[in-house]
């Protein structure tokens, strides 16, 4: 960022954090209404496990590849143009959801709906992080809770509206929403992200860097699948959904505010350590009620962790790599959601589903993995954490 853009006005960076948490909410509303809908797919056009898995999984692929290989871009000056040809994607992914008949026509949908995930997600968090450096943790949280909340809200609007409206309806609304954002964000001017001459360098280059070597990242696919065994509906999904989100959008920013003052890479790893056992406890519940208090729980923790884990992130990243950085740590958290997202429906049928050992193979062996991950994390911070940002 230059000398002149980090001296912006405060109402002009209020305007432009609002403008560009607006365009991620937009988007992680239409990447996250399909979780409403797997079970209403699953059961109208009778595909099996390895079909649910490959409808959620393929997002987060082309998630990834986004995140990978087109989230440098950002660093070249190039971070509202990736923003705005996300949310078209985000547009026409859901109306390509919307007009499918066949499996293969809803995961190449789901594809470029994940592409736009990879596309705004890793600009606008970069753009974001630098408008305000001293406020970075702060900014971050309050994006954390809205990126959430549209998380929530596409599964919550959607379960409610599946019923009453169709599949085909619920889509298209959400269709609308990406294309309502980028009428918003079109005539907006954001300033520069910082350019060097490793800018143009690919970004799987920046896991060379000690300090970069811990991100850590999930996301589960097999919700709606698991409670509709239970006995939960449509709406009862959504519900679920925001009861999630509640105690993350209340606490975010404060998790946000606790990584300005402290070391985030070490909140986002002790919070992650309390994260573990909520998840793997879904599967041993038989009723509702259980599972989504401890999915609250999950919420309160995650409120701590992934504001920290961002801004560890941003803190971490080179001078003119902050596109590269953020896109790098979500095609880290992408892959793993992909992993996921293709096994654990097969684990959980395999294993009997709901009325057998399925929600505790799937969900227990999710929290196996987690904690592997959060414990090769902390290792390797402890070695890093004095080294200076390369």
């Amino acid at each position: 960022m230059t000398d002149a853009e980090a001296a912006l006005p405060a109402e002009s960076i209020r305007r432009d954090a609002v403008l560009l948490i607006a365009s991620s909410f937009a988007v992680a509303t239409s990447n996250s209404v399909i979780f409403a809908a797997l079970s209403d797919l699953q059961d109208t056009y009778g595909f099996g496990e390895a079909g649910l898995g490959l409808v959620a999984g393929m997002g987060f692929v082309a998630g990834l590849l986004g995140n990978l290989f087109l989230a440098p871009l950002a660093d070249r000056g190039h971070a509202k143009r990736l923003i705005m040809a996300g949310m078209v994607l985000g547009a026409a992914g859901s109306a390509m959801l919307a007009l499918g008949d066949s499996l293969l026509d809803f995961v190449v949908a789901r594809a470029v709906i994940g592409l736009s995930f990879g596309l705004v997600f890793p600009s606008v968090r970069a753009l974001l992080a630098n408008l305000d450096p001293a406020r970075r943790g702060i900014l971050l949280g309050r994006l954390a809770g809205i990126e959430l909340l549209g998380f929530v809200v596409g599964p919550l609007i959607g379960g409610l509206m599946i019923d009453p409206f169709g599949l085909p309806t619920t889509f298209l609304a959400f269709s609308l929403v990406n294309l309502a954002a980028l009428a918003a964000v079109a005539p907006r001017s954001f300033p520069q992200l910082n350019s060097t001459g490793q800018s143009a360098r690919p970004s799987l280059e920046l896991l060379a860097l000690p300090r970069m070597q811990a991100p850590v990242g999930i996301f589960d696919a097999m919700w709606d699948r698991y409670l509709t065994d239970l006995g939960a509906g449509n709406s009862m999904v959504g519900i679920s959904f925001a009861l999630y989100t509640a105690p993350f959008i209340l606490l975010s920013s404060y998790g946000g505010r606790l990584a300005d003052r402290r070391e985030p890479q070490s909140i986002a790893l002790w919070s992650m350590l309390l994260v573990i056992p909520a998840v793997a406890s879904y599967g041993a519940f038989r009723s509702l009620s259980p599972v989504i208090a401890a999915n609250v729980a999950e919420g309160v923790f995650q409120a701590l962790a992934y504001p920290a884990a961002v801004a560890a992130v941003a803190a971490a990243a080179p001078a003119g790599r902050a596109g590269a950085a953020q896109g790098l740590a979500g095609a880290a958290g992408l892959m793993m959601s992909a992993i996921i997202a293709f096994t654990a429906p097969i684990v959980y049928g395999w294993a009997g589903s709901a009325d057998g050992w399925g929600g505790i193979a799937a969900f227990g062996g999710l929290g196996i993995v987690m904690a592997a991950i959060v414990g090769a994390a902390a290792v390797r911070w402890r070695t890093v954490r004095d080294l200076p940002v390369s």
